[in-house]
């Protein structure tokens, strides 16, 4: 099932055996080699995760895992912790092409919870805090994230202009034609 960070965004995470609430789905840990979503925070001081591996289901908003000790703190598991420290965030990041041409920033992502990877990033140029210019870029045109950055391929720009080339001339042959009438 696809999901999207601003609807997964402060999701209750609820034990099964007992059906009571443990957290909230507070921000997402993804490792950027590979765009696996490793973990999530629970808490807003970022102390105690919940890893993706311990998640029993994900149905109707809510986040099922066995029981409350499914969560753990980052030093726990060296592996996130190590993720943690590289600082990296998809979420608000700036997008740039190979070539540094800027494409704006990340306002969502989409990730897969069959799995736990990243699927496509939302991207927008924004003017005055307001978004202009959306693009959607699948995973597999992501070439680095690094801290608050993310390239992205080249190709990406040139086939949305070869896109908007055939809309153009659609709609200047949908012109033509009418004229003719």
């Amino acid at each position: 099932m696809q999901k999207t960070y601003k609807e997964f965004f402060g999701a209750p995470v609820r034990d099964r055996l007992n059906k009571r609430l443990i957290g909230r789905v507070d921000d997402f840990v993804i490792d950027p080699s590979n765009g696996e979503v490793l973990a999530f925070f629970t808490r807003r001081d970022k102390r105690i995760l919940l890893p993706t591996v311990d998640i029993v289901r994900v149905a109707n908003g809510v986040v099922w895992v066995e029981d409350i000790e499914a969560l753990a703190t980052p030093d726990e598991i060296v592996r996130i912790k190590e993720v943690i420290e590289l600082n990296t965030s998809i979420f608000g990041s700036k997008v740039f092409t190979v070539s540094r041409q800027y494409l704006g920033e990340v306002l969502d992502f989409y990730f897969e919870t069959n799995g736990w990877v990243l699927t496509r990033i939302d991207v927008a140029k924004k003017i005055l805090t307001i978004p202009t210019e959306k693009k959607l870029i699948n995973s597999t045109q992501i070439v680095r994230i690094k801290p608050h950055e993310i390239t992205v391929r080249d190709a990406v720009i040139k086939a949305r202009s070869k896109k908007d080339q055939r809309i153009k001339t659609a709609e200047l042959s949908t012109a033509t034609f009418k004229m003719k009438k």
